[in-house]
């Protein structure tokens, strides 16, 4: 007998929650069934789930009010654990893992917290929990590569070089037109991770093992409480639906994809055949044998890294298609799949962006790629206009590019007797006016690559991403509107009072609240502060819908200065998109535009003010206290879950009480800070557990 073949004897799984039904798991088995070297990474949402869950548990009786609070100490001092690494997980799977180590520490209240609910419809609420925060990570990752990519393509705005079809010289474009390419694909793919978050947002908790749960309580506050917006409404394809994660998983392949052909064309750029730009300092690596080496190491690694991001939507896709309905342990191998592709792409997007902003133009090498080839298809359309049908023309600039081939020579340089030979049309005047700047003069408009498209799209792109003014939406009829509003006289439009007791300043600056009409200038006057990473970008769509929020400062006619004042809640202001344009620092224009906001609040009554900086001094002169970030739920679960920066965030909460006491009194409110989903028609009667 071999050793494989030797019986090994059951280890005991009385501590397994279904430890009453068996008596044990071989080794082996165990090794195949535990799932807690993967979805133990899932302790946040389960430790999340758990708090919100012991509140469903108290409505319908299950568990006392001082169990509920028993339970929610457990759980804070085992993620405190769990984040400073003292405390090892242990046990089948994250679920088991955490309901053991509750129980041990509070005893009845984890014993009970199961109740109601099975690890199927658990499994996938964290699955959907962890997969919207991944959407969100996705998004703001593909946004920041955006902006790199359009931070070259400024800085190559008016550059032409050559583009290719089949690897072959074609038409020429400007360089920028081609960064812009691929800032159009990835813009897709943020609509594609929107859709897949969206799709995660369903609620499958109540679903029980397969046919519900007999509990009764407020699903749509549970969902509240939890970040969902929906309510699965089957508990049978709530347990097995992996169609969320299977939706994030194909978003991360066609985004692998467009990373792929970006990094192909990075590659050919960055080669001396191109030579159009050099691998970037501290993005490329050398030989180990050949001393002269400059290798693109991260664009390579992007292009095949982007294999696994197909490859993981190709597994989940051929795991489900053959399921019966309901869960089934098969779907255990779901979360290695989805873990595998945000580590993929977290390590892709943080290297990437970085690695392209350090991209560095060759202007004379790409010049060099605009050779005479380029112009066959505007001599071809010069024809055109004579009268020639296109494919006439087409065949007799054929046959003068044969010719010139055959000779060795650019077609210009062919004796013009042997061109006028091949066509009457091919004259010298009509070969010397053909130049790149007429062809791409000729495709300046939508979707063409010359000079006026080129610099819509950029304003597009740039407004939609929160770097400059534009509309971000790229109506065709913006022009016309803008002109429109511009027509109105000054006399006719109604502007809002300035802020009454405010001593008019005498260097000419006027401080006054935002008109329409100050749109681009306050994007102007935030768009550095968003590029190096001080003020999130908002993009000029929500600036015109926020526009009565602001107070701008105006000198001679430009914007220099703003500050808003956004309402997060009934009793909690936010001091917000506070910028001043660098040459006007030192004027004071900070402190007076804060002191506007803190007016407004004061006029509708709003019982305290805060702020997130890194200039805590600048507030503190202005009356502010530092505050625990902590303690202002409202704006952490509103607007800095959204935020990219929110794992390492390095601003400093401050707060301004307009009410006394007023912090200290949300404190220890406890009052409820989402709003609900709205309730079913039919509201159900709220009962306790059912039983026989």
């Amino acid at each position: 007998m071999s050793r494989a073949d030797e019986p090994t004897p059951m280890t005991s799984d009385t501590s397994a929650v279904w430890g009453g039904r068996l008596g044990g798991l071989d080794p082996r088995a165990r090794a195949l069934n535990d799932s807690l070297p993967v979805d133990g990474r899932l302790w946040p949402e389960e430790l999340q789930l758990t708090r919100a869950y012991a509140r469903s548990l108290v409505e319908c009786g299950v568990m006392r009010s001082d169990e509920a609070v028993e339970l929610d100490a457990a759980c804070a001092a085992i993620e405190a654990e769990l984040s400073n690494g003292t405390l090892r997980l242990a046990g089948e799977d994250v679920h088991s893992a955490i309901e053991a180590e509750l129980t041990k520490r509070c005893g009845d209240p984890g014993r009970k917290i199961h109740t109601g609910r099975s690890r199927n419809d658990q499994v996938s609420t964290l699955l959907r929990m962890r997969s919207m925060r991944l959407c969100d990570d996705a998004i703001e990752g593909v946004r920041e590569l955006e902006r790199a990519l359009l931070h070259q393509a400024r800085a190559a705005e008016h550059l032409a070089v050559a583009s290719y079809t089949h690897l072959q010289p074609a038409q020429p474009v400007l360089l920028a037109h081609w960064w812009l390419a691929h800032v159009t694909a990835l813009e897709r793919d943020e609509q594609r991770f929107e859709s897949a978050r969206e799709a995660a947002g369903v609620l499958p908790l109540g679903s029980g093992a397969v046919a519900g749960t007999p509990l009764r309580y407020d699903r749509g506050a549970l969902a509240t409480r939890l970040g969902f917006t929906r309510l699965a409404s089957n508990s049978m394809d709530a347990v097995g639906d992996r169609d969320f994660a299977l939706d994030y998983l194909n978003a991360a392949a066609a985004l692998g994809l467009h990373l792929s052909r970006l990094a192909e064309d990075l590659v050919l750029w960055c080669s001396p055949a191109f030579g159009w730009y050099a691998a970037p300092e501290g993005f490329a690596t050398g030989s180990s044998l050949l001393p002269q080496k400059r290798n693109p190491d991260v664009f390579e690694l992007t292009r095949g890294k982007s294999a696994r991001l197909v490859a993981n939507a190709g597994r989940l896709a051929l795991l489900l298609k053959g399921l019966p309905s309901s869960y089934q342990k098969d779907l255990q191998e779901d979360k290695e799949a989805v873990f595998d592709t945000s580590d993929t792409l977290d390590a892709l997007l943080a290297a990437l962006a970085p690695a392209i902003r350090a991209l560095q133009v060759n202007a004379l090498s790409a010049a060099k790629s605009l050779t005479p080839d380029l112009l066959a298809v505007e001599l071809a359309d010069a024809l055109v206009e004579t009268g020639v049908p296109f494919r006439d023309a087409h065949a007799a600039v054929s046959r003068l590019w044969a010719a010139a081939e055959q000779a060795g020579i650019p077609p210009a340089a062919l004796a013009t007797a042997d061109r006028l030979a091949i066509s009457p049309h091919f004259t010298d005047d009509r070969l010397a006016a053909l130049s790149v700047e007429s062809a791409l003069k000729r495709r300046s408009h939508a979707p063409g690559a010359g000079p006026d498209s080129v610099a819509q799209q950029l304003e597009r792109h740039e407004a939609r991403l929160g770097l400059a003014a534009g509309d971000p939406e790229g109506s065709s009829n913006g022009d016309a509107l803008s002109e429109f509003a511009q027509s109105i006289p000054r006399t006719d439009r109604v502007s809002p009072p300035t802020t009454p007791g405010t001593p008019s300043r005498t260097d000419g600056i006027t401080l006054r609240r935002a008109r329409l009409e100050d749109v681009p200038g306050i994007a102007g006057v935030m768009a550095d502060y968003v590029i190096e990473g001080t003020l999130l970008p908002r993009p000029v769509s929500e600036l015109f819908q926020c526009i009565r929020e602001f107070h701008v400062a105006e000198s001679q006619g430009r914007i220099v200065a703003c500050a808003a004042l956004r309402v997060l809640w009934e009793d909690l202001g936010e001091v917000r998109s506070l910028a001043v344009a660098p040459d006007h620092h030192g004027k004071g224009l900070g402190a007076e535009l804060v002191a506007r906001v803190v007016d407004d609040a004061r006029a509708i009554g709003l019982p305290r003010i805060i702020a997130l900086t890194r200039t805590v001094g600048f507030f503190e002169r202005s009356g502010f206290t530092v505050e625990q970030r902590e303690t202002l739920p409202r704006k952490v679960w509103t607007d800095c879950v959204r935020c990219p920066r929110r794992h390492a965030c390095d601003e400093t909460a401050v707060v301004l009480d307009l009410v006394p006491g007023a912090s200290e009194a949300a404190r220890t409110s406890g009052r409820s800070w989402v709003l609900p989903i709205p309730p079913p028609a039919v509201p159900e009667t709220s009962l306790p557990i059912i039983v026989s």
